[in-house]
Parts: structure tokens; sequence; C-alpha cells
């Protein structure tokens, strides 16, 4: 899959944008416009917001403003830390001295011509790298404290050393903040910290998926769904190593059956 670069348009006129939007969208769609603006200061506002723009194609002489408007927010914009580049964009040749001294990844003329946009957006490509998106590598264990209750009311915390892949579902605790984790090897871990939220999202790319407010599943254990009748929920799961069976929320049950249909386990 190519890799997209996510831009802003600084235009004070609305043709202009539309025009270059449309032409990026046809011709050159790993280019992605995700915010345009009619002036600086709107540009500035949309540059905070979204801290992740990889360029800015930006006209200098912004009538709304003045005619060195664009020069004034290419200032700043270089400024920053991780600076977007910038592709100038000006109907105003004489503009080009000053402009270049702001090295912009390019510097385009009105009325914009197909080619000379092929040409500098091919230069990016060539000269801008895409930033590199870290690869997520799934832990091999998981180190998890729990409590083992002894007699006469004592306790003591053990950390158990899990495989992901033994997790089986995870379950808040009534009438307290802590969770029981069953394991495939019969083995129930109680008392340990977090919340059902927590554990979703920490681990949903390894299969962990919320289906009801009390308890996730670990989706390569689910063996089954089926009706529960007339019981107060709807569905119910069976799982592989479990003789339990978990009720489905109605609230999660669409989100649960796309993950089934798409085969995400």
């Amino acid at each position: 899959m190519v890799g997209k670069r996510s831009v802003m348009i600084v235009d004070d006129e609305y043709l202009a944008r539309d025009e270059l939007k449309s032409l990026l969208k046809r011709r050159h769609p790993d280019f992605e416009v995700v915010a345009e603006a009619a002036s600086a200061a709107d540009a500035w506002v949309l540059l905070k917001q979204h801290p992740r723009i990889d360029g800015v194609f930006l006209d200098i002489h912004i009538q709304t403003e003045n005619e060195r408007a664009g020069l004034d927010l290419a200032y700043v914009i270089n400024r920053l830390t991780n600076a977007p580049w910038i592709v100038f964009i000006t109907g105003r040749p004489q503009t080009a001295v000053e402009a270049h001294r702001l090295h912009p990844a390019h510097f385009l003329l009105k009325p914009l011509e197909d080619s000379r946009i092929d040409e500098a957006l091919e230069w990016i490509r060539q000269k801008q790298a895409l930033p590199v998106v870290p690869v997520f590598s799934p832990p091999k264990r998981i180190m998890i404290k729990h409590r083992i209750d002894s007699r006469f009311d004592e306790y003591e915390w053990h950390t158990e050393c899990v495989d992901p892949g033994e997790i089986v579902f995870i379950a808040k605790n009534k009438s307290v903040n802590n969770l029981k984790i069953q394991l495939s090897n019969g083995n129930m871990l109680d008392r340990v910290n977090g919340t059902i939220k927590d554990w979703e999202n920490r681990y949903a790319v390894l299969g962990f998926v919320q289906i009801h407010r009390s308890h996730l599943i670990n989706l390569s254990h689910l063996r089954s769904l089926k009706p529960r009748g007339s019981e107060g929920e709807d569905y119910k799961v069976a799982l592989k190593n479990c003789p339990s069976e978990l009720a489905v929320g109605p609230e999660y049950l669409e989100v649960f059956r796309e993950k089934l249909h798409k085969g995400q386990f």
C-alpha cells in the first residue's frame, strides 16, 4: 500500500483551493488534503490542530490579509519542530527571491500547470521521505501481578509471566475495581489491577475484544456465538478451554459481529 502525505492548502481563493485539491485527488492520490484555509491566521490554527501535516501548499499573496501574509506564515512554520515542507504558490514572480530564502520544497506560478505540479510532487517524493511508522511487536510475555488469598485473611502478591495466547478472557470483579484473568490451563489470576478498557486499548492488536461492559475475550479462544434466549442478553459466547459461557452485551454485538465477519482473530 502506497503511503500518503497529509497536506494543507492555504489560498484565499476558494476556486484555486478546489482546483488544486481536485488535481491532487485525480493525479496524485498519495498527497491527501486534510485541511485547507483561506487565511494565514486560519492556517496557523489548523496547523496546531493537525500536528502531523507533512506539507503546505501556500499562496504568498493572500488578498484578505496582505501581500506578504504567506511569507510571514512560512517564517513561523519553519520554526516548528519537524516543520512541514512548503510549496509556494503565487501569481507574482517578483516575490520569488525572498520566498527562496525560506528553502521551500518547490515554487509554483499561477495559473498552475499540471506538468509543473507533477514535477514538484515527484521531487518531493524523492527528497522528502515519509515518516517511518514504528511496527508494533506483540509482547511474547506479559507480567501480571495478582493476589493469592491464604488462611486467616492473609494474602500474597504473585507475578505471573503469561503468554498472551494463554489468556481466554478477562472479567471485571463485582464491587471492586480490579480484574480476574482466566488462563487456558484452568488457572484464574485474581485481583489484577486495571480496567477492561485498559486491556482492550493495549492489546486489541493481539485479538482482545470487549463483548460486554464487564469482560473481554481473546478471539483466538472463541468457539461459538449463540442466542442466549430470554435471559436478558441477546447472545453468549462459548470459549475453548473454558466451561463458562459469557454474555454479549447488546451495545457490543454489532462491532463483535463485524470483527468475526472480517476474520480478525
